[in-house]
């Protein structure tokens, strides 16, 4: 019984530090919203975005976590599986007819923190992955917009508004509307009210639930853009604000 709460503090210990990390972040991403740093706004338009669009801004609470976790797993299974094996060896010398090896054994008992570790080592290398991915795509949606001349109304637009709608989505942020722009820290996005096409409101299936998006179609990509929400009241309200501003 005391070998399984040991094994069961790992997975713990990963919830609540999972935890933790995104409760961080959407503090941050609140921040980002509501322009605490002066300093930023001081900075040229596109300088301005990237810092507060690039992923690593608002993600580093879930990095830290991972590095952390993937830590703490990597020691505790060396240490511990180690303890635990010269248990087994101390066992065998008792039982020596026992069909279990003592390295069978310490697998069986800890295959939860093994699986784990695994788990954090591949989440880890996947944000590092898209950091570089989402940068990328943070660089090109500025240039897109510079090049029609159009940042420098969007930071005054940013700066402006205090207008913030929760999403109610975990992996995305909430969003902000300005007066003729709207705004998504994550997934990155700027997007010109003048620029959209049409917006469409449809439900969304998964096993988890339902959630509610707006597909909004731009008249200067042939890509839609999608934002989830977890009431439908919510993005109702939205795209009538959107509606009315174009």
């Amino acid at each position: 019984m005391e070998m399984f709460k040991i094994i069961l503090f790992i997975p713990l210990l990963f919830l609540f530090s999972l935890f933790l990390a995104f409760t961080i972040r959407k503090r941050i991403i609140e921040k980002i919203m509501f322009i605490d740093d002066d300093n930023l706004k001081d900075l040229v338009p596109w300088d301005f975005f990237y810092n507060i669009l690039k992923i690593e801004k608002a993600a580093k609470p879930i990095y830290y976590a991972e590095f952390f976790l993937l830590i703490v797993d990597t020691v505790y299974i060396l240490f511990a599986g180690y303890t635990e094996y010269l248990k087994e060896l101390e066992f065998i010398k008792k039982f020596p007819d026992f069909p279990i090896s003592p390295i069978s054994s310490i697998f069986i008992k800890f295959t939860i923190p093994i699986i784990l570790w695994f788990i954090i080592l591949f989440l880890l290398l996947l944000a590092l992955f898209m950091k570089k991915r989402e940068n990328k795509k943070t660089s090109q949606l500025l240039n897109d917009l510079d090049k029609y001349k159009l940042l420098n109304y969007a930071k005054e637009d940013f700066i402006k508004s205090n207008r913030i709608v929760e999403t109610g989505i975990i992996i995305q942020s909430d969003i902000k509307l300005g007066d003729k722009y709207l705004f998504s820290i994550y997934p990155a996005y700027i997007i010109p009210y003048s620029w959209i096409a049409d917006i469409k409101l449809d439900k969304f299936y998964s096993r988890g639930g339902s959630s509610f998006y707006l597909d909004f179609t731009l008249k200067k990509s042939y890509k839609s853009i999608r934002i989830f929400f977890t009431k439908k009241q919510v993005a109702e309200k939205i795209k009538k604000f959107i509606s009315d501003k174009r």
